[in-house]
């Protein structure tokens, strides 16, 4: 750590991930000096290469695994904390043991651990969510709490606007983790035993016409559309093919038997006497793990 010309302690600091918001809010704190960038290979998008292009003067480097990230972390030697957003990497204690490393997630870990979180948010139907800073473990989102920031989830709220949303919070988890580092506030929990959600699935968004008239259909139809705003989105099956949709447009008087109809830009699900119009987004073969 360095004094500035104010006095006030900067942190040096790395940025591990491909959460480039939380990159951006190191960025624009003068508290936090971003040493180094370092992106899992796998995980790698545009928003990391305008990261790039905004940020040129931070070195930058791939990694695949927790090897190259323990033979990297060797070399960077202008910061020993690191902030991690979004990185699949599950590191392990070697790697932890070399840098004091920090993990932003925007997720409630007290049920909603792992992957896409803020997508499970949506398919959940949660009415609010928490975006944490936390000590990083060998175990998944485990840890001791530096920080949490609780907001209200609007119910029309896709996956990208929870994210959003959630990540508009980071500057005041960078005050907790600041006070935390400088200050020695302590950790508010310890975070052990959440609810685990596994990488999404196609099944996670299958939407089964044939069940239109249970109870939840709709509600179930809208969730699964609005949790998958990446790719090709929610979909039903029809003549051997996955009909992905991504909007429902209108919901009127239909036929009461169960019928599905597609056509080039919608498709039409109907049954007990509604019928909903959905946008399509895409169509191909069935998978062979349907």
């Amino acid at each position: 750590m360095t004094v500035g010309a104010t006095n006030m302690e900067k942190i040096n600091i790395g940025f591990l991930g491909y959460g480039t918001r939380a990159l951006d809010a190191l960025m624009a704190d003068e508290r936090f000096d971003v040493k180094y960038f370092v992106a899992p290979l796998t995980r790698v998008d545009e928003y990391v290469y305008k990261a790039r292009k905004d940020y040129p003067d931070i070195p930058f480097f791939y990694v695949r695994n927790n090897n190259e990230l323990s033979a990297l972390f060797d070399k960077l030697n202008d910061a020993d904390v690191f902030l991690m957003n979004a990185c699949p990497i599950i590191l392990n204690e070697e790697v932890i043991g070399k840098k004091e490393i920090y993990n932003i997630h925007p997720g409630d870990l007290n049920y909603n651990r792992g992957h896409q979180p803020h997508q499970w948010t949506v398919l959940l139907g949660e009415k609010e969510s928490k975006i944490v800073c936390h000590t990083v473990t060998p175990g998944i989102d485990e840890g001791k709490l530096i920080g949490f920031v609780k907001k209200e989830i609007p119910s029309d709220y896709d996956a990208l606007q929870v994210l959003d949303l959630l990540e508009d919070q980071v500057p005041l988890l960078l005050d907790a983790l600041y006070k935390h580092i400088t200050e020695g506030t302590p950790p508010i929990a310890d975070l052990s035993g959440g609810q685990y959600r596994h990488v999404l699935e196609h099944e996670d968004y299958r939407i089964y016409p044939e069940k239109i008239a249970e109870d939840g259909f709709y509600e179930d139809m809208s969730r699964k559309i609005r949790a998958r705003v990446m790719n090709h989105g929610a979909y039903f099956i029809h003549a051997g093919n996955r009909i992905y949709v991504d909007k429902i447009l209108y919901e009127e008087e239909g036929a009461n038997e169960p019928k599905v109809s597609v056509y080039k830009s919608v498709a039409f699900i109907e049954g007990k006497g509604k019928r909903y119009v959905l946008r399509l987004n895409h169509k191909e073969a069935k998978g062979e793990d349907e």
